[in-house]
């Protein structure tokens, strides 16, 4: 990519597949090649598999946790030289709002963002996710500013949403998408577009759009499983557009003491120097199929967002990213590693 504009970070794991599809939504934005990228997929900001769906508290140790691995993450950003970050995950937007107060990193925020293209659309506006994006009302509060309506599924239906997503047969966090993923997301919005009169839908959970493209939502809309005309809007590719224009400088702290504390949730991630995004595409979805792989021998598979191996990746110029990774203890691969050589002794201490 050859000298670079700005460093764009990019937080993701909460699903390292819709990490890259952010990625190959940033490659389609005109001008992206004038940057470089710091993209961390650190699957421990998620909840472990068995905590997903219970109610915790501030105080909880849970959300410790993740309040700590936020922060944590955000300033291995900062340490990085990132000026401009983005979240690839609707639902943690509210912590990292506030995770990022305070420290010189300017967080672009695709909420607001989203909200903000569809001012004066003059449809009401269905807003689909996790059942906790949904009650936290961060889209509805946004779009309000707008002056756009919003409006919820109904409780059933988010049972059927969160079912798409989560479940650990056929969800889309199991690393897959399948038909009944798609029949469900399908059944939802045309029940909610024809009861609630909805002539768009936010997807707004940075797994949806991978089963709900523009491709197959064409396709839905020709079989009829989805209503004609219907704005889809995904959140996804207005944050990537966001970010390749967004402004922000590189923080000028090169002195951090990012050590870890006792409460970060800390597993060194496999971390990459690479030249392209499209390098970045090849070598996560090969790590996603890897782990795959590696469960099914051990008569396992992926449940949620938690399970993928935490990776970092650096594209293009971003100045002095080898030394700072081996100084926080990181061993730094590229494009030509045999992935089937480093990943197994990795793989035998996350999934441990």
């Amino acid at each position: 990519m050859g000298s670079s504009e700005k460093i764009i970070g990019v937080i993701g794991g909460l699903g390292n597949e819709a990490m890259v599809d952010l990625a190959q939504k940033i490659k389609c934005v005109q001008g992206h090649e004038n940057n470089a990228y710091v993209f961390y997929g650190n699957s421990r900001l998620a909840y472990k598999p068995h905590e997903v769906g219970q109610q915790w508290k501030a105080e909880d140790e849970p959300e410790l946790r993740r309040r700590a691995t936020a922060r944590h993450t955000a300033r291995i950003m900062q340490f990085l030289g990132c000026g401009p970050v983005g979240l690839s995950c609707n639902s943690a937007h509210e912590l990292f709002r506030e995770i990022m107060t305070g420290l010189p990193l300017t967080f672009v925020d695709m909420i607001y963002e989203t909200a903000r293209t569809l001012e004066g659309i003059g449809l009401k506006v269905l807003v689909l996710g996790v059942d906790s994006l949904v009650n936290s009302g961060l889209y509805h509060r946004a779009l309000e500013q707008y002056g756009v309506e919003a409006v919820s599924p109904s409780s059933g239906n988010m049972v059927k949403v969160m079912s798409a997503i989560y479940d650990t047969d056929f969800g889309i966090k199991t690393a897959k998408i399948t038909q009944q993923s798609e029949n469900l997301l399908c059944e939802v919005i045309s029940e909610e577009c024809e009861c609630q009169g909805c002539g768009a839908v936010i997807l707004g959970c940075t797994e949806l759009p991978l089963a709900l493209t523009p491709e197959s939502c064409i396709r839905f809309m020709d079989e009829g499983r989805l209503p004609a005309g219907l704005q889809i809007v995904d959140a996804s590719a207005v944050l990537a557009q966001a970010l390749v224009v967004a402004g922000g400088d590189a923080p000028s702290d090169k002195s951090l003491d990012i050590n870890p504390s006792a409460l970060v949730d800390w597993f060194a991630p496999a971390t990459f120097l690479l030249e392209t995004l499209d390098d970045l595409v090849t070598v996560q979805n090969r790590i996603i199929n890897l782990s795959v792989e590696y469960l099914y021998g051990k008569c396992r598979k992926i449940e949620g967002s938690y399970m993928h191996l935490p990776t970092l990746f650096a594209v293009g110029d971003v100045p002095d990213f080898w030394e700072k990774a081996t100084k926080i203890g990181l061993e730094v691969f590229n494009s030509e590693t045999d992935l089937e050589e480093v990943l197994p002794e990795m793989f035998d201490r996350h999934f441990g």
